[in-house]
């Protein structure tokens, strides 16, 4: 159905058509000047000393779990509320998910239930940073040294997030920011993979192009893929950096309208704010009772919402794994009670006070 309020919009413009028209001209429609500018630009950004653009952030947690030199035998702990690629990485890679429960404030992981999931089998924790804040890194990243284990972030949602004033995707052994359609910057696909770790780099950068250090050569050193991202995609990625501090001022004021508006709505819980991140809203994230009542009163009005992830271990593709429901209480209230509002930047005053509306008037304010 076409919606009034869709749950997207992506930010896009005459800065974005005004590169593409360059890349045409150009004639350099693989890597080239743009993608050079691209990485550039993700570098001042992160700080991270290196960075590799990818096609998806599937293939980019993929080709981090890969560089890490994780398989067939090995464990990866996963928070159980993600989307589904960080664990799909995982078993795409010949190793086994292990599932663990977030927090009942943020939905990030759990790290006191991180050391009942350490077995001798576990290689790595991958923390997810979700909603546009990051997960509480210090005591994963303590619980891996304590363990040997390596840290892999899934940043996704975490373009423009700080930890402790240190970029996401940042802190671990290697990271992945995504620029899908409706992340905080965007590509249309894409991602980059974020590492301080020569090797991993180099793994990395062989996995992506072919097992080769560099395209338009037919000798490969190594076995691999083509992860690579185009120029046209580099060309809007450039524009969208560019304008991230505006993206982000248009996101946060809407962001804040609803917590205005929405502030007397005891049915209602809105997501922690925590002093160790800064906030760029992904979506306006709320608890709701009556959650499925509620979505179907917004959607009737042309308001399209969205649940939160739907836990892992419930996923019927990952049924093999084993698990039992009891063990995820959190995830399973994520999903059960999580609704996700549009925050995105050409959201208008009078939508989101209309979507406030409905929900004051579903819940009888």
């Amino acid at each position: 159905m076409p919606y009034k309020i869709p749950q997207l919009i992506p930010y896009v413009g005459k800065e974005e058509l005004e590169n593409l028209k360059k890349v045409i001209a150009n004639q350099w429609l693989t890597e080239g000047p743009f993608t050079e500018e691209f990485v550039s630009l993700i570098k001042d950004v992160t700080g991270a000393k290196y960075a590799l653009p990818v096609t998806n952030g599937t293939m980019a947690l993929f080709l981090a779990v890969l560089s890490l030199g994780i398989g067939p035998g090995d464990e990866v702990i996963v928070p159980d509320f993600t989307f589904i690629a960080s664990a799909t990485s995982v078993h795409f890679a010949g190793a086994r998910p292990v599932f663990c429960d977030v927090t009942d404030d943020t939905f990030t992981i759990d790290t006191d239930k991180l050391e009942e999931r350490i077995t001798e089998k576990t290689k790595a924790i991958m923390p997810v940073h979700v909603y546009g804040q990051s997960a509480d890194m210090a005591p994963v990243l303590q619980m891996a040294r304590a363990h040997n284990l390596t840290v892999i972030e899934d940043a996704a949602q975490g373009f423009g997030v700080f930890y402790n004033n240190k970029h996401t995707g940042t802190l671990g052994d290697v990271g992945m920011i995504s620029f899908f359609a409706d992340k905080t910057i965007t590509t249309g696909e894409g991602a980059v993979i974020l590492t301080n770790r020569e090797d991993v780099y180099e793994r990395a950068k062989l996995i992506r192009n072919q097992g080769r250090s560099s395209s338009g050569v037919f000798i490969h050193p190594a076995l691999g893929m083509n992860f690579r991202m185009t120029d046209l995609q580099s060309a809007i990625g450039v524009a969208q950096i560019k304008k991230f501090n505006e993206i982000k001022r248009l996101k946060s004021r809407n962001y804040a309208l609803y917590r205005r508006e929405l502030s007397g709505v005891k049915e209602l819980k809105f997501l922690e704010e925590v002093s160790h991140s800064n906030l760029v809203p992904f979506r306006t994230n709320v608890l709701a009772e009556d959650k499925e009542d509620l979505c179907k009163h917004l959607e009737e009005n042309g308001i399209q919402t969205r649940s939160f992830f739907f836990p892992l271990h419930r996923q019927p593709c990952f049924n093999f794994l084993g698990y039992r429901e009891e063990e995820f209480p959190v995830s399973n209230r994520g999903f059960e009670q999580g609704l996700s509002l549009p925050v995105y930047c050409g959201l208008q005053k009078k939508d989101i006070l209309n979507i406030c509306s409905r929900i004051k008037e579903h819940y009888g304010y």
